[in-house]
């Protein structure tokens, strides 16, 4: 029987900006977040996962939940991960910080902002709902 984890994602919305995105390591496009740890609920993992990947960063409040995804690309044969996309209120640094797990950062307004490479990515379709 496949197991699944959960990870919760952070969408942060800047009126003049737009959706703050994350670029991986890996070069695909990512949001703010992860996997749920022992008995956390979904908002001390955002916490948590905000201090790790925007240090400097502070959780103000969680909203909605706006999406859901199965991440197609099993984590190994019989684990997979489940995500949930929940809108986030975040104090962001005057100068964005980033972890070691990305490379930079992108304020996405538009679709047209989304190189058609990176149009794969589980976290882009979120991106094109909301922006659609």
């Amino acid at each position: 029987m496949k197991k699944f984890y959960v990870g919760i994602k952070a969408v942060i919305h800047d009126e003049a900006k737009g959706y703050l995105m994350l670029r991986h390591t890996s070069g695909w496009l990512d949001l703010p977040g992860g996997r749920m740890d022992g008995d956390e609920d979904f908002e001390a993992t955002l916490r948590r996962e905000l201090r790790e990947e925007l240090p400097g960063s502070t959780l103000l409040a969680t909203a909605d939940l706006v999406g859901t995804q199965r991440v197609m690309k099993d984590i190994d044969d019989d684990i997979s991960l489940v995500l949930l996309y929940f809108k986030a209120t975040v104090e962001l640094p005057a100068e964005i910080v980033l972890s070691d797990e990305h490379t930079e950062y992108l304020w996405i307004k538009s679709l047209d902002d989304i190189a058609a490479s990176d149009r794969e990515s589980e976290n882009v379709h979120i991106m094109e709902k909301l922006l659609s």
